[in-house]
């Protein structure tokens, strides 16, 4: 803990012995323009899936060119947790979240004025960016602001940004079936902005001296437990719950904001599924809870995938998109337990995930336009169940 308190107040004069409250709030005030900033990159992240059947609709696009658009946004944000892991080690937190939020509000710009795919593509990649970027800096930084005394109910405080997120991202899609779905990119952006200054306005920590890890060590190192984890979590959030909103659309037939309802009732309960999932890790141990998470998304996926009632559906696929969420912070407390603060390994465990995620999203986008989205989404549904197959031993 005393790290983190030395990292906050480093820039500016020595606090005195006495002003322990003083630095307690510091170090929450830093927790928070962090936090902000993870909604921010998340939000522009997100937007992708409740806003796509607008998008196709205007473009005029396929149901499968949405495996396009998901794998190039989600390989975007694998290139860059590399590139994130190397900031983090040579400039620090503070210069990795920066960027990260820069690239964020540029993406969101070049999308909401794309007036093709080429250019609605090229702004997916810079959101990716913003996304990659942001891991490692992101979670090095609150491992050092809070400390990791108790790593699991920190990452689920911390996961409960994300979650904040994923549900501005879905209201923004319900804001796009009225006012456009541009809007919800110009929304993204100012987002981005607001992140931008709160981390701007307060101290990070520092890049720690001393070794970080050397260029030839991450990828062997990385692919362990915790990347396995986090592979599987990547396949259903960046892969079949993107589809959701378009499976919603044309095997429920509902609206498109209706079906980004979907998704905002998902990451709102996602916000308590977080801190549950947190809490059983510091209680009955990280692999035991995400075995008992597996067994619950292999039922619920497969009652939204494949049962016919809407209604029973649609609470199956909320429920699933919940607890989809709650395996990140998870998979983050077994990263940060293998890897520490060494940030080539972190990027290159969220790299190895999200390459994954993206191979999943084209596989789907392939799958629908030949054998259809309902069949290829439950097939799917056996990448998350494999988390029950997790050693038992952290």
């Amino acid at each position: 803990m005393r790290d983190a308190e030395d990292g906050v107040a480093r820039r500016g004069a020595a606090p005195p012995a006495d002003s322990s409250e003083r630095r307690q709030a510091v170090r929450w005030l830093a927790f928070s323009a962090v936090s902000v900033a993870y909604l921010a990159v998340t939000v522009g992240e997100s937007i992708l899936a409740p806003a796509f059947p607008l998008v196709a609709d205007d473009f005029g696009l396929p149901d499968g060119s949405a495996g396009l658009c998901f794998s190039v946004l989600a390989g975007s944000i694998a290139v860059a947790n590399i590139a994130g892991g190397y900031v983090l080690a040579r400039r620090g937190s503070r210069v990795g979240l920066l960027a990260a939020l820069a690239f964020t509000a540029a993406g969101s710009v070049v999308a909401a004025s794309a007036g093709g795919l080429s250019a609605f593509l090229t702004g997916q990649v810079l959101l990716g960016f913003g996304a990659g970027l942001f891991f490692a800096p992101g979670i090095n930084a609150v491992g050092l602001i809070v400390g990791l005394s108790r790593r699991g109910l920190a990452m689920g405080i911390f996961g409960v940004a994300f979650s904040g997120g994923l549900s501005l991202a879905a209201l923004l899609g319900v804001l796009g079936d009225r006012l456009g779905w541009r809007v919800a990119f110009v929304a993204g952006g100012c987002f981005a902005v607001i992140g931008f200054c709160a981390v701007m306005l307060i101290n990070l920590p520092p890049r720690r001296a001393g070794p970080v890890g050397g260029v030839r060590l991450p990828l062997r190192s990385a692919l362990g437990t915790a990347a396995a984890v986090g592979s599987a979590a990547a396949c259903a959030q960046y892969g079949t719950i993107s589809f959701v909103p378009l499976f919603a659309v044309s095997a429920w037939e509902l609206s498109a904001g209706s079906a980004a309802l979907v998704l905002v009732a998902g990451r709102v309960l996602s916000v308590p599924a977080k801190a549950i999932a947190g809490h059983e890790a510091d209680r009955r141990g990280a692999v035991t809870t995400i075995r008992r998470l597996g067994i619950v998304l292999f039922v619920t996926g497969l009652c939204w995938s494949l049962v016919p009632l809407t209604g029973v559906a649609v609470v199956g696929a909320v429920i699933f998109a919940a607890l989809v969420s709650a395996v990140f912070p998870i998979a983050n407390v077994l990263a940060l337990a293998e890897f520490g603060d060494r940030g080539p390994l972190l990027g290159t465990y969220r790299s190895v995930q999200m390459g994954v995620g993206a191979a999943m999203a084209g596989a789907i986008g392939a799958g629908a336009a030949t054998i259809g989205l309902r069949l290829t989404l439950a097939a799917t549904i056996a990448i998350p169940a494999s988390l029950v197959l997790v050693g038992r031993r952290q």
